[in-house]
């Protein structure tokens, strides 16, 4: 592969006219006004994880990248925005229709939930670049995704489709020349290969000087990236302090890593967004973490319909780095009214996987991991069962050469108590025992042929929790 043009090369975002009217259509047909349509109530839920590598292509591990690593490589997909959001939704069309076509018999009163990993969407330069904020490129993905799993043919779905990475930069073209850019990506690129070319303590010094000089990047950046998962519910969702309820949302990441983008290119590539070149945006988590408008920054919204047992069921999203930063943990107490606990928690990730600590369900709640960059345990492809770092599981690997991806299912006995884990009063949660058997994998049903053009690791695998009989929302 060769290096690809970026974004604002191809003038991808230059069709403002375009963009305006598909957002002003979306943003009015993203309200629903009728509500009987979303009457009916649901106890049961069927989870798929579409295991999936979302790793970079050419993959140099610059330490541990299941750890305090990084990495180095290229990454894959189109030159032309349109072209690449349209494939990778291609893509995950044929993984989503794999699993439709595996469910069987009456399904009503079943929520479908389909999870995809982190950085699922992502371009040549690794986040979509844009010059002019009415083009945010998250504009177009999800009025194509919610065109692609409309509420037609998926009545009874609920989709978390990865993460999308996109920057706004007014010059891209100026940015990259800076000598600030340069600067930065030639003293990584130096350490990272002296690193390589290191062995015993001299190693774990130039380890600590690479680290140490991301860290003091990020507090200088040349550039935000905006990390966010579009969700889709044909049930009908809204946030908890809003009325309004409505099909679409998105979450956003604020924890920043050291391995999200690459050190360096290694296809020499000048038009990528390193590591060391970024920062996320603070989001504020005094008051916690509920929705309050479908594209807000915050995790936790609810299900806009009638459960058994329950007035409404919520959900939390924690993208990632953020599962272990405790983002939902940390404000169980300090949620706003309506909000007690998300009943069910979902990780899409590329290098995460369950945290004891993090857990932040109510009692006999569900929490899903969706991960596009290793495997659990060292075990090899297929499902395996048991104790994972603390957290009693069921989980699935999938591997093609170097390149992995998992998933993992675990269901809370007791709630954890308290928001901080580290506090004398507080307890973490506790487990309930769940078969292997709870897990069916497939292959997916003819992928497009193009796939290699935009994924290193292959197809990937579909893990269906509860195919043939779906978890009980409720005791």
């Amino acid at each position: 592969m060769t290096g690809g043009q970026t974004a604002f090369n191809k003038g991808s975002f230059g069709k403002r006219t375009l963009q305006e009217k598909i957002k002003n259509n979306f943003l009015s047909s993203n309200k629903i006004s009728n509500e009987g349509e979303f009457s009916m109530s649901y106890d049961r839920i069927r989870i798929t994880g579409y295991a999936i590598p979302t790793t970079p292509g050419g993959v140099v591990d610059i330490g541990n990248p299941n750890g305090p690593g990084s990495v180095a490589g290229y990454y894959l997909g189109s030159e032309d925005f349109e072209t690449d959001i349209q494939a990778r939704i291609d893509i995950l069309k044929a993984a989503v229709d794999t699993a439709k076509a595996k469910i069987t018999g009456d399904d009503t009163g079943v929520i479908n939930l389909f999870v995809a990993p982190e950085f699922y969407f992502h371009g040549l330069s690794g986040p979509y670049i844009f010059e002019d904020e009415a083009n945010d490129p998250i504009i177009t993905i999800r009025e194509k995704l919610t065109g692609t799993f409309n509420s037609t043919d998926y009545p009874n779905w609920m989709f978390v489709c990865g993460s999308v990475i996109s920057t706004h930069v007014k010059d891209p073209a100026r940015m990259f020349a800076s000598e600030s850019v340069k600067s930065r990506n030639n003293i990584v690129k130096t350490l990272s290969q002296e690193w390589r070319n290191s062995f015993g303590p001299l190693k774990g010094v130039i380890f600590d000087m690479l680290i140490n000089f991301i860290k003091v990047c990020h507090s200088y950046p040349n550039c935000e990236i905006r990390n966010r998962s579009v969700i889709i519910n044909n049930m009908g969702i809204n946030p908890p302090q809003n009325s309004d309820v409505c099909k679409v949302m998105t979450t956003e990441k604020y924890y920043c890593s050291n391995e999200d983008l690459l050190l360096y290119d290694t296809e020499s590539n000048q038009q990528v967004v390193t590591e060391q070149m970024t920062a996320y945006p603070v989001i504020d988590l005094s008051a916690g973490d509920a929705k309050q408008s479908a594209f807000d920054k915050y995790a936790i919204f609810r299900q806009g319909i009638d459960i058994p047992d329950a007035a409404a069921m919520d959900y939390g999203v924690e993208i990632c780095l953020d599962h272990s930063d405790t983002r939902l943990r940390r404000n169980i107490d300090n949620e706003p009214s309506p909000i007690v606990a998300p009943h069910v928690q979902i990780i899409p990730s590329c290098g995460m996987q369950i945290v004891q600590s993090s857990v932040a369900t109510d009692a006999n709640g569900i929490v899903f991991n969706c991960d596009g960059q290793y495997t659990l345990n060292n075990t090899g492809a297929g499902p395996g069962q048991g104790d994972v770092s603390g957290v009693e599981s069921v989980y699935a690997n999938y591997s093609k050469g170097s390149y992995g991806a998992h998933s993992q299912l675990a269901r809370v006995n007791q709630a954890a108590i308290g928001g901080d884990p580290n506090a004398p009063d507080s307890s973490n949660a506790s487990f309930q025992n769940l078969s292997e058997e709870l897990i069916t994998c497939f292959s997916v049903d003819q992928p497009p042929a193009n796939l290699d053009q935009y994924y290193a690791g292959g197809a990937g695998e579909l893990h269906i929790y509860g195919l043939d009989a779906p978890l009980t929302l409720y005791s």
